[in-house]
């Protein structure tokens, strides 16, 4: 086995900026449980001595780890595997094997700019972190060694350090203009800021802003911020000009659900906007490439082969906009995106877009390239199955407490889970179309998942003592990027898709991932 880099060589200096950050990320994001003894301490007023000393003890710990960590950090190159070393105490030496690197990122944080610097992200296959970040490297040299990890079947040879050298230049070079060949063509979806802002509209997640505010809204006095002019103002002025209706008292009520979500729409937005902005997707031979940010600008790269599945979604107000947003599966844990794990996306494309850009992914395995506009529901047994459970508890509710505004609230929601439970059933459904299956899920917003039966690893048919009866099957198609399970649809069509994939599987022997 022969080595590409001829040492085992160390990060730059100003890596040790990433290592600290990265540490307070950590502490960050782990430590949002804490956000309200901090918030009611602070309020109580944090006058001792000891709170100085313990955040300068942090910081010293922080700092010196990172030194640590920069100082022990060592990689290197080899023909057929990527080897690093790390650790002081509690030493780390990783093997990745070429073969089985999945992606290839490079980043550029704020801080990396004035120095022209970036973070090169290793993932592998199956892994559910990153597997390997090179901080504070030179854009040449990220770029080689993507061209190197990405493209594994590239051989260098290493007979002689002159030779080495030499050839190492001559790659540099080569790399330098295949890099600039990628940027220079023709990009196959470009974002400016308009789409981005439909995107952060569209695709808003309430559930970070529940995990921190919550908390901190705990915190606050509402029996005194109600007793307040304003307060007592605003109460006089809905009792005497909304309170008097029910139209006015729904329209109100829809007008603040409204706005709340047009606040909170316009910290998604933003974020959409310094995440992606200018977003350019690319394709250089096999590999799909992804730049944008504008605090820290990104760089991703995906080999098509290795797409396991592609979903297609389109939530509620997607619908409305005629939007969706593309998400190319990889294998389970190794996604592209890092704030949540999500996997490297394409935002807000038309169903037009969408049947412009599949034709051109050539290295797909899946040959689909059109979004069906109707699919086969499963059966309505699934509903029936489930349906009732929900009202077993107002129902009970009701039987020893009677009628009150406990028990209406609980058939409220009883009945509502009920409704959505139909709109998922009425939702759920699948397309075979040749080697390829399309599934259909959604409530209110819509999904489909593009399957390639020949990604299929294993497959499953399931019946339950009804579904016998009624010729009725669940399928299982397990992939790499997790299972899809299609429930109660009729047997003869789970068992064609089934021998339909295993007929595939059966004579290809190349590797899924």
């Amino acid at each position: 086995m022969s080595p590409l880099l001829p040492q085992w060589k160390g990060l730059s200096p100003w890596s040790i900026v990433s290592f600290t950050f990265s540490t307070i990320r950590i502490l960050v994001t782990n430590g949002y449980a804490m956000v309200p003894f901090v918030y009611t301490g602070w309020k109580q007023g944090f006058d001792s001595p000891w709170m100085l000393i313990g955040f300068v003890g942090v910081c010293l710990l922080i700092l010196t780890s990172a030194i640590i960590d920069w100082a022990m950090f060592r990689y290197r190159l080899f023909d057929d595997k990527f080897g690093i070393r790390q650790g002081l105490i509690f030493k780390k030496a990783h093997e990745i094997p070429l073969s089985k690197i999945q992606n290839i990122r490079l980043e550029q944080p704020l801080y990396f700019r004035p120095m022209g610097l970036y973070s090169l992200v290793v993932e592998t296959a199956g892994s559910k972190k990153d597997e390997a970040v090179l901080a504070a490297v030179s854009y040449q040299q990220a770029i080689e060694l993507k061209q190197r990890l990405v493209n594994p079947q590239h051989s260098f040879d290493s007979g002689s350090d002159s030779r080495t050298e030499t050839h190492q230049h001559s790659t540099s070079n080569q790399t330098g203009k295949e890099a600039s060949q990628t940027n220079n063509q023709a990009p196959l979806v470009l974002k400016r800021m308009k789409s981005l802002l439909l995107f952060g509209f569209y695709q808003n997640n309430l559930f970070w802003f529940a995990i921190i505010a919550g908390p901190i809204i705990g915190q606050f006095d509402w029996e005194a911020l109600a007793n307040t002019d304003q307060a007592l103002g605003v109460m006089h002025w809905y009792e005497q000009a909304i309170a008097v209706n029910m139209l006015l008292q729904f329209l109100f009520a829809s007008s603040l659900i409204i706005g709340f979500y047009l606040l909170l729409s316009l910290i998604s937005m933003a974020a959409s906007v310094l995440k992606y902005y200018p977003y350019r997707l690319s394709l250089s031979g096999d590999t799909l490439h992804r730049t944008g940010g504008i605090i820290a600008k990104q760089n991703d790269a995906l080999t098509q082969h290795r797409i396991q599945a592609i979903r297609f979604t389109q939530p509620v107000i997607g619908r409305f906009l005629k939007l969706w947003t593309i998400n190319f599966k990889q294998v389970k844990g190794t996604e592209v995106e890092q704030v949540a794990k999500k996997h490297m996306l394409v935002p807000s494309m038309t169903r037009e877009a969408i049947e412009a850009l599949m034709p051109k992914l050539s290295g797909l395995v899946s040959m689909s390239s059109r979004l069906p506009h109707s699919y086969s529901r499963i059966h309505l047994g699934w509903f029936w199955r489930r349906g009732f459970l929900p009202l077993l508890i107002p129902m009970v509710n009701t039987l020893f407490l009677g009628l009150n505004p406990f028990t209406d609230l609980l058939w409220f929601a009883a009945i509502c889970f009920v409704i959505g439970l139909y709109l998922r059933c009425r939702q759920w459904g699948y397309l075979h179309q040749g080697d390829d299956c399309w599934v259909h899920t959604g409530m209110l917003g819509q999904t489909w998942h593009l399957i390639a039966l020949k990604k299929v690893q294993h497959v499953a048919i399931t019946q339950s003592p009804s579904q016998k009866r009624k010729q009725l099957a669940s399928l299982e198609l397990g992939l790499a990027s997790g299972a899809l399970t299609i429930p109660y649809m009729p047997l003869d069509d789970a068992r064609g898709i089934a021998e339909r994939a295993l007929a595939i599987t059966a004579k290809d022997h190349t590797n899924w991932i």
